[in-house]
């Protein structure tokens, strides 16, 4: 049986925008892909899909659409309104990706970048950083969703965000909110959906970046069991995996 063949795409950050040594004790130091290849081994997937991953903040190249069967989009510390090249090829890209009809899943950055592309806006949150653990307020559409399948309504995820999805896309649903962040988590139709948290990160992680750039934040964040089965929700939902 062919295992399909998910796509992740780290956009980290522009060089010079960050210091790799934050990053220093995780798998891979600063390569968001192997986290994430770790992430969804923790998950016992890797035996199920076939693995690929593309930096495109360090000039890599992206693989043709028809060998991939699933995209995931990871976070940056870039904004959307940066105008670097690489955003600008990765919004090309999904351009393409969205007329394949194939599953979409935006974490942070990705999540902000292809809710511009499908038009809708993105700016700097007026309450300032969302930095910790914290719960969404789910919406009766997110109640109903497969991304939060057998979590808790009072689930927290981990954040880190300086801006936000102002106004949805035309013809999204908003899966859930927080003070301040009125569209948390998106289904943008087509097996499309995004998230403005980070269901696959570590409080680790959150607390090493933190702990340079702003100490007190650091204590925000907490351990969170499974949080990262949202991954399998989105391939179990999509249709990319038997549930």
């Amino acid at each position: 049986m062919t295992r399909p063949v998910v796509l992740f795409v780290s956009q980290l950050g522009a060089e010079g925008s960050y210091n790799p040594r934050s990053f220093c004790r995780m798998p891979g130091g600063d390569d968001e892909t192997v986290w994430m290849r770790a992430c969804l081994d923790s998950l016992n997937l890797l035996d199920r899909i076939k693995y690929r991953a593309a930096r495109i903040h360090r000039g890599e190249n992206l693989p043709d659409t028809e060998g991939v069967d699933a995209i995931i989009l990871g976070g940056s510390i870039a904004s959307v309104h940066d105008g670097h090249e690489w955003q600008g090829r990765m919004r090309g890209y999904l351009r393409g990706w969205r007329d394949t009809g194939k599953p979409f899943f935006g974490i942070c950055g990705g999540h902000q970048l292809a809710s511009v592309e499908l038009g809708g806006s993105v700016g700097a949150n007026p309450d300032g950083v969302t930095a910790g653990s914290y719960p969404v307020q789910r919406t009766p559409a997110g109640d109903r969703h497969f991304l939060f399948d057998g979590f808790a309504p009072d689930a927290p995820f981990h954040w880190g965000n300086y801006d936000r999805v102002e106004t949805p896309p035309p013809g999204s649903t908003v899966l859930a909110t927080r003070p301040g962040l009125p569209a948390a988590a998106i289904d943008h139709g087509g097996n499309w959906v995004s998230v403005q948290f980070h269901p696959e990160a570590t409080a680790d992680l959150f607390g090493a970046v933190w702990a340079e750039l702003d100490p007190p934040k650091a204590a925000n964040y907490r351990p969170i069991p499974f949080c990262e089965r949202m991954l399998a929700n989105f391939l179990a939902g999509t249709g990319i995996l038997a549930p």
